[in-house]
């Protein structure tokens, strides 16, 4: 008797406790469930905040990792003064935009966070609402004429700051933004049909007869040329496309790389009919570096070889403009300049795109012998040469 009396209190005890038991762990799991829809919300805030154009800038040298922490694989280097444009941001690591196009990771310890200036201009009298829609509160009134600057956005609402300190939203139908201006007067347009071309001292792919780097290639040196033409006051657009990739995609051979980048251009043209220069950016073959390498009061530059398609008539125009600016860089910066070429199809493409416009330049800069920063150095000199040549023609 007295045992089963204690074996009932035991079963009852348990039951009580279980009982108890679970609600407390429903409620915990309810809890943690909320803490990480509250995260997750607060990392969607953080992106979206992000307008674009903002960008991390390397503050140290530093690993690229292919995810959020250090446990991921190291996919490239960054060095300080890079900086890459931001589409994410997952815990303490940022996701950013090679201009291959690739997606890689930076830990936000070693950047700094830079978001350029930009203000909307109102066309039209309109309300300033306290959130992104018609439903929200109206905070105030803007007439035409008025600007602010663009603090962030959200669908189709800016989030602009008032002269107050302030915060308020306006939609982005009644407005202008400096970027509307800036895209209408776009001047340049630099892409790399090779894109992945790189150099021997770096190159993680050397197989064969090439010298290629998914991160490290030439696309660095024609940013660094779109960097030195805006800081001149040429607006120019750098592609970011990758070609070699988009060719994999398509099971495509390589030999028609030239006929991807086409595409690129074209749509380029059509989206800015203000373009009049298009300089595919390319590096040499394995050319012995005493031809491809120049040095320049106690610097060392990578030489540029103008090449000019014959395959289409109008490649005077092109052949034209790539003497008138090998003149000129070998004026200002002796023997940086290895000449003008021409190529016919039984010679190599042919054509190079330059069918599309007289201001198309297919220009090889040093080879695979240089570096990355004798390229750079070429880029800027011919930044130089190119805007003086520009500055003449007003």
């Amino acid at each position: 008797m007295f045992l089963r009396k204690t074996t009932t209190c035991a079963i009852i005890v348990v039951l009580m406790l279980f009982v108890s038991f679970v609600p407390a762990y429903g409620a915990n799991q309810s809890e943690s469930a909320d803490l990480e829809a509250d995260t997750a919300i607060e990392q969607v805030e953080r992106t979206d905040s992000f307008i674009e154009g903002t960008v991390v800038k390397i503050v140290d040298i530093t690993n690229l990792r292919s995810g959020p922490g250090l446990e991921y694989e190291i996919v490239g280097k960054a060095a300080p003064g890079d900086s890459y444009q931001i589409i994410g941001v997952e815990g303490d690591w940022y996701n950013v935009s090679l201009l291959n196009g690739e997606s890689v990771y930076v830990a936000g310890w070693v950047v700094t966070i830079e978001t350029p200036e930009r203000f909307v201009y109102i066309v039209d009298k309109t309300n300033l609402r306290s959130g992104p829609g018609l439903e929200y509160e109206i905070v105030g009134k803007a007439s035409p004429g008025d600007s602010f600057p663009i603090i962030g956005a959200e669908a189709d609402w800016h989030l602009i700051s008032l002269p107050t300190g302030d915060r308020a939203y306006v939609a982005n139908w009644v407005v202008k933004t400096d970027r509307d201006e800036q895209d209408s007067n776009l001047k340049v347009y630099i892409y790399h049909t090779h894109n992945r071309e790189s150099w021997a001292n770096v190159a993680r792919n050397t197989k064969g007869s090439s010298v290629d780097d998914p991160v490290v290639n030439i696309t660095m040196v024609g940013k660094h040329l779109g960097d030195q033409l805006q800081k001149k006051g040429i607006l120019t657009l750098v592609g970011n496309d990758d070609f070699n990739e988009k060719l994999k995609l398509q099971n495509l051979s390589y030999s028609l790389s030239y006929s991807e980048s086409r595409k690129a251009v074209t749509k380029a043209m059509k989206a800015n009919p203000s373009l009049s220069y298009f300089f595919d950016i390319h590096r040499d073959a394995n050319v012995p570096r005493k031809t491809t390498t120049v040095t320049i009061k106690g610097k060392a530059y990578a030489r540029i070889l103008f090449v000019i398609g014959t395959a289409h008539p109008n490649h005077a125009a092109n052949k034209k403009l790539a003497e008138e600016l090998n003149t000129r860089l070998n004026k200002k910066y002796p023997g940086l300049s290895r000449g003008v070429i021409s190529k016919s199809v039984h010679q190599g493409n042919g054509e190079y795109n330059q069918s599309l416009s007289p201001g198309s330049l297919l220009l090889e800069v040093g080879g695979v012998n240089n570096t990355l920063e004798e390229s750079k150095l070429a880029a800027e000199a011919f930044a130089d040469v190119f805007s003086e040549y520009y500055g003449s023609l007003k």
